[in-house]
């Protein structure tokens, strides 16, 4: 899984291997390392949400999905799934998730 940001945005790239993952254990997790024990993780969780939600914790940025909108976007042809979060201070938050599977 990839993640990309810019901006105001957090984009997370799914390999096919991750899609299955996903819809076998409902939870994808990286971690990154850096010099000195700091790490960078980021997660894409399915759960008992009504809607795409983004989460920063702890220095876990933490992306969870409904569970009946993901089930169809795993097993269907659809690429991404978005939602624009409205933030406190009026700013728009954009995430993607998509599916990053190779051209026929």
């Amino acid at each position: 899984m990839k993640l990309r940001c810019i901006d105001n945005s957090i984009r997370l790239r799914l390999k096919r291997s991750d899609v299955d993952t996903l819809a076998k254990e409902k939870y994808l997790s990286i971690s990154v390392g850096f010099p000195g024990g700091a790490f960078l993780k980021y997660e894409l969780r399915i759960a008992s949400v009504k809607s795409i939600e983004a989460i920063f914790n702890n220095g876990l940025i933490s992306i969870r999905l409904p569970e009946n909108k993901a089930m169809e976007w795993i097993t269907s042809e659809e690429v991404g799934m978005d939602k624009e979060i409205e933030l406190p201070d009026g700013q728009i938050l954009s995430i993607l998730v998509e599916k990053d599977f190779p051209c026929k």
